[in-house]
């Protein structure tokens, strides 16, 4: 296991760069960040790009030894916490962070077609007019 411990790696300075919204537009990139997160996205088959992976949280046992065998699928780097705390915004991160391909544009919804509303368990009828009347105003 090689362990990226320059902030000057090509890999890091792309990951940086998705902080930028202009930068994750250009890549159709974007990162997710934390245990839950990343579970979910292997779950949905997200099209995963590169995980990456604090080596300290590894040996102070963070990250779960099931959830470590689902990401070792993937292509993964690991860094150093210092490294670690340069790409990401969170206070307190978790030790792990990803980079997803964005979903075409193909699957955008077409407002040109019926809206279906399903509500459900609405107690207030003022609710239920406020959501009638979102509902007029995107359909005009």
């Amino acid at each position: 296991m090689q362990v990226i411990t320059s902030k000057d790696n090509e890999i890091i300075k792309e990951i940086r760069k998705l902080k930028e919204k202009k930068y994750r537009d250009i890549s159709n990139e974007y990162i997710i960040e934390g245990i839950k997160l990343i579970e979910e996205a292997i779950e949905e088959n997200v099209k995963i790009k590169t995980i990456v992976v604090c080596e300290e949280c590894l040996k102070n046992d963070c990250i779960d030894d099931r959830l470590l065998y689902k990401i070792a699928k993937f292509d993964c780097i690991y860094v150093t916490e210092k490294i670690f705390g340069i790409l990401t915004d969170v206070v307190n991160p978790q030790g792990l962070l990803a980079v997803i391909e964005k979903e075409s544009s193909e699957d955008k919804i077409n407002f040109t077609e019926d809206i279906i509303v399903v509500l459900d368990g609405i107690q207030d009828p003022g609710n239920l007019g406020t959501i009638l009347r979102t509902v007029d105003s995107v359909r005009t």
